[in-house]
């Protein structure tokens, strides 16, 4: 069966003068990067890594992420990819939790890394990626030049773990999703099979690396496809045109964000002609805003669904398929969705569920959590705390995380309908809605609203606005005015912590008529 390391080695040897990476001015053919993987192995193989041990990878999109990526399960190691962002805190917890012998970041991280290495017991080195190394560390590049390539293969099987994402789960604590290389290989030829990738793509990734779906559908499919990975280090929607421009993007993926932000950009379709397909991944994307993008750059954009726990990529819409308003699509080949009840029950079309996965890609389970992993799980199904529906035809429409659906006087309301339609209102440029406690309907509806800069608005423009487009018992009662939402770094609302911080305010309960402007 293959692996991960397998499919890499077959399309070098088929076309190592092709080119795999390319970072800002510098282009690194197929050939040079698996040889600085190989290097890069022996390297950690030199320093007592060995199967199964654990490596912390915490870099920027850089050419060295897929190096040490690639080099860890080359002898057998688990990629413990951690994101750029995380703070100490985070970082020691992904460090213990998941045990990680090794640790490789860039010195711009060790300020943050540093410490956390430090209260980590089974850390013994740390690599960093720079010219400015501390003295506790060894420098990457050194390591990668001083060392021999591989000179043994190590023995590895399609159903070892390859890698562990964390995630928040049904939970709101980080837990490691252990996946096979199975699982990543049959989500990123899926997606390959989808977009119809070849050795003559090239897909440009500002989405961070430490992204499951960047991994699976950014670096995995454009090596198993033979064509070129181009590198953003940070997302910057010009940076993004100039990429696509320079280098003949024909595949993006980003978040709703990042959509956002480029469909606000000032170009015509002449500019990115050789832009073909975009997926949108991580929450909802407003029809208008889809629309403004595609009249923009002339491209097609797939709305998706997924979790880091399913590979990630789980369903997603089509080009040769009709798309409908609001739906994800449909799943992938191989994925199986059901509808199911609270009591596990199989609904029936168009009814409201929890959405229940049968995949290729799904997690093996939690690292070191068989408690939490036998709540995700049963039949090898996958349930995800996500509400939704399947219409007549198969295609998903999210609803509603779980937890994030409100009961307001016995009636269950979706926040996300809600959001959809105050998005809409043309000074709205954010929204969340959440429940907060009420002594008569158990709970009332309170609307976050983060303005469009410079726009002066007040809680009658947004209640006259809901009163023409909502019924009654889901018009927010509550309306504060925010400069933002928080949010997960791929850009994911967390109402998680929006509840929280209510909780611990003094007055939660915002009624102000007060004109608000935010610069």
């Amino acid at each position: 069966m293959s692996t991960l390391v397998s499919k890499l080695d077959k399309v070098v040897k088929n076309t190592p003068e092709q080119i795999a990476i390319v970072f800002n001015d510098t282009k690194i053919e197929y050939g040079r990067f698996h040889e600085a993987v190989l290097k890069l192995a022996q390297g950690l193989h030199d320093l007592g890594v060995a199967k199964g041990d654990r490596v912390g990878l915490m870099l920027p999109n850089v050419p060295h992420f897929c190096i040490s990526y690639y080099a860890a399960i080359s002898i057998g190691a688990i990629a413990v990819p951690i994101n750029f962002q995380s703070l100490q805190s985070d970082i020691e917890y992904y460090l213990q939790d998941s045990g990680a012998k090794v640790m490789i970041t860039w010195q711009g991280f060790c300020n943050e890394v540093l410490p956390a290495v430090e209260k980590t017991e089974t850390c013994r080195e740390i690599l960093v990626l720079g010219n400015k190394i501390p003295g506790t560390a060894r420098p990457l590049t050194q390591i990668i030049a001083s060392s021999k390539s591989l000179s043994e293969s190590v023995s590895m099987d399609s159903s070892d773990v390859a890698v562990i994402n964390y995630s928040a789960g049904i939970t709101n604590k980080a837990l490691g999703a252990m996946m096979t290389h199975e699982a990543l290989i049959a989500n990123a030829n899926a997606a390959r099979n989808l977009f119809m990738l070849t050795s003559k793509d090239t897909l440009v990734s500002p989405l961070s690396l430490s992204h499951p779906l960047a991994q699976t559908l950014q670096m995995n499919a454009a090596f198993f496809s033979g064509g070129t990975l181009s590198l953003i280090s940070r997302f910057n929607p010009n940076d993004v045109v100039e990429n696509i421009q320079k280098n003949r993007g024909t595949f993006f993926c980003g978040v709703p964000d990042m959509y956002k932000s480029l469909a606000k950009l000032e170009i015509d379709q002449s500019n990115t002609p050789s832009l073909k397909h975009c997926l949108c991944y991580g929450g909802h994307l407003a029809e208008k805003v889809i629309e403004q993008f595609e009249a923009k750059f002339d491209a097609f954009v797939y709305q998706s669904y997924g979790l880091t726990e399913a590979g990630p990529l789980v369903a997603s819409n089509r080009f040769d398929k009709d798309r409908k308003s609001q739906s994800v699509g449909l799943p992938l080949v191989g994925v199986d969705i059901q509808i199911r009840g609270q009591n596990g029950s199989l609904l029936k079309p168009n009814e409201s569920g929890e959405i229940w996965i049968y995949s290729p890609s799904t997690m093996k389970g939690y690292f070191n959590r068989q408690d939490e992993t036998d709540k995700r799980f049963r039949d090898n199904w996958l349930f995800t705390g996500d509400i939704g529906y399947l219409d007549e035809d198969h295609y998903l429409y999210i609803q509603e995380r779980k937890e994030d659906i409100i009961m307001k006087g016995g009636f269950q309301i979706f926040p996300r309908q809600i959001e959809s339609v105050l998005a809409q209102h043309d000074l709205v440029d954010e929204v969340a809605v959440v429940g907060v406690p009420d002594p008569v309907q158990g709970s009332e509806l309170k609307a976050l609203i983060v303005p469009k800069k410079n726009a002066e608005i007040n809680r009658d423009d947004i209640m006259e606005f809901c009163k023409n487009s909502l019924p009654v018992y889901k018009i927010p009662k509550y309306i504060e005015f925010t400069k933002e939402l928080p949010k997960s770094a791929a850009g994911r609302v967390l109402k998680h912590v929006i509840r929280q911080n209510l909780a611990a305010t003094k007055n939660p309960f915002v009624i102000s008529n007060k004109t608000t402007k935010i610069a």
